[in-house]
């Protein structure tokens, strides 16, 4: 970096300079015969490029693997995401649990020097929400519970009605949306209305949201499955999304390609007004070669529970018929409890749940985290070195979540397990938002 009042700069015929102003006033470039003049320059970052490619120059692959790393995971320090910065964005997270996309784009913004205002975050249950509120200092007119139906009454195409219109009003230049519409009516693991329930049009509010404040970039989270929905909502999202100016792709996102150690496979649709991006530019700069076991993420809470109380830090209480075959997968070394130990309807029928009541495996990844993960009975939980089952601070550090980030305000098991498994690992949305930073996109 350089401070000066005039830059008197020589080139030669086959090369240009391209000058990347930081903090300027009253800026003047003339180029004369072999030499650029800058005047009145305060500070000024010159990088030469060929005179056939003007891009901005993200910085390298290796940079960016460090957004939520490990050494962020086990950062017990709070973030001020809310700071004087040159730059600030505006977001705007719907369906938002208790922050996992918040939290991935917010991380982004913030390791990019730019600052976060979140406008507006909506949800239907209190106790995600209380999580979010204390997590990102917020108050109760940002942070809502709210039907996102009632919020957003209007169909795709209507004119919209007053309380649209109020939103419209609050909610002017949005750079950023995510949202993560409930997946339990694509969920492999829903075997009564999979790809055919009601709560998969939910996914189409986000559309009308879109449709009424004409965000910069669109990000939506779901499960892969979505793409099987009945209702045809993926299709219907492209074509409303394509005719209002924006450029979209959809893509499936494997965690443990990205450096979270989990197999958990999520659908992702990203829509940015006028933009040629590339989803595979993109691809390529989030996937990390190496690939991330269980126990990088949790092997310094393996005895915790023994040392902390309350429902974050202490497994859920197994039945004593629960217990007897976890001692039978650790006594005869196993992790997949055969049939001859499971309860009668696994016994007389055939079944495809050969990872329930199964133990983890302390050097792969861990299967995909679900509300269900305090029950041995619901997947592969038992932890892979402990006769017990994973604690809600081992799910939260698999899903992603930092230690700073605060669960503390949650006292059931039911309703922290629930948040815990429904949120997005925040590493998704903070590669793929320090991606279009460093390509230009937020500008």
């Amino acid at each position: 970096m350089l401070s000066f009042r005039l830059l008197l700069i020589k080139i030669d015929e086959k090369s240009d300079i391209l000058v990347y102003i930081k903090k300027y006033h009253d800026l003047f470039l003339k180029k004369q015969g072999s030499f650029v003049i800058a005047i009145s320059v305060k500070q000024v970052d010159l990088r030469m490029q060929s005179s056939q490619k003007h891009e901005k120059m993200p910085k390298s692959k290796a940079q960016s693997k460090k957004l939520c790393d490990k050494k962020w995971l086990l950062s017990k320090k709070h973030r001020h995401y809310s700071f004087n910065a040159k730059q600030t964005l505006d977001i705007v997270d719907l369906f938002c649990g208790c922050g996992g996309l918040t939290l991935g784009v917010v991380e982004a913004l913030y390791s990019n020097g730019i600052a976060a205002n979140i406008k507006l975050a909506v949800d239907k249950n209190l106790h995600a929400l209380e999580v979010y509120r204390n997590n990102f200092r917020l108050s109760d007119n940002v942070v809502r519970k709210a039907d996102v139906n009632q919020l957003l009454s209007g169909s795709l195409g209507e004119i919209a009605n007053e309380s649209e219109k109020d939103l419209m009003q609050y909610l002017k230049n949005v750079d950023i949306l995510v949202a993560g519409p409930p997946c339990q009516g694509n969920s492999n693991l829903n075997n009564w209305t999979r790809g055919n329930d009601p709560r998969n049009q939910l996914y189409l509010k986000v559309i009308r949201f879109v449709e009424l404040v004409k965000p910069k970039i669109v990000i939506i989270e779901n499960v892969a499955t979505i793409i099987h929905d009945k209702g045809q909502v993926i299709d219907k999202s492209l074509f409303f999304l394509k005719s209002m100016g924006y450029k979209v792709e959809q893509f499936f996102i494997k965690a443990v390609q990205i450096g979270i150690p989990q197999t958990r496979k999520r659908h992702i649709l990203l829509a940015i007004k006028m933009s040629d991006f590339s989803v595979d530019s993109l691809m390529e700069s989030i996937e990390e070669s190496t690939k991330y076991s269980l126990s990088d993420c949790i092997d310094d809470l393996i005895d915790e529970y023994k040392d902390k109380d309350g429902v974050f830090y202490t497994p859920s209480q197994m039945s004593e018929e629960n217990l007897k075959r976890v001692n039978y997968l650790f006594d005869n070394d196993l992790y997949d409890l055969p049939d001859t130990e499971r309860p009668t309807c696994h016994r007389t029928k055939k079944h495809k749940y050969k990872a329930v009541y199964g133990r983890l495996h302390w050097d792969k990844p861990s299967p995909t985290i679900t509300g269900g993960f305090g029950s041995m009975g619901q997947g592969r939980f038992v932890h892979p070195l402990r006769r017990r089952v994973i604690t809600a601070h081992e799910a939260a550090r698999i899903q992603g979540f930092p230690d700073f980030f605060d669960f503390s305000l949650v006292s059931t098991r039911t309703a922290l397990y629930e948040m815990i498994g429904n949120a997005v690992p925040p590493k998704i949305s903070a590669l793929i938002v320090d991606f279009l930073i460093k390509h230009g996109e937020l500008n």
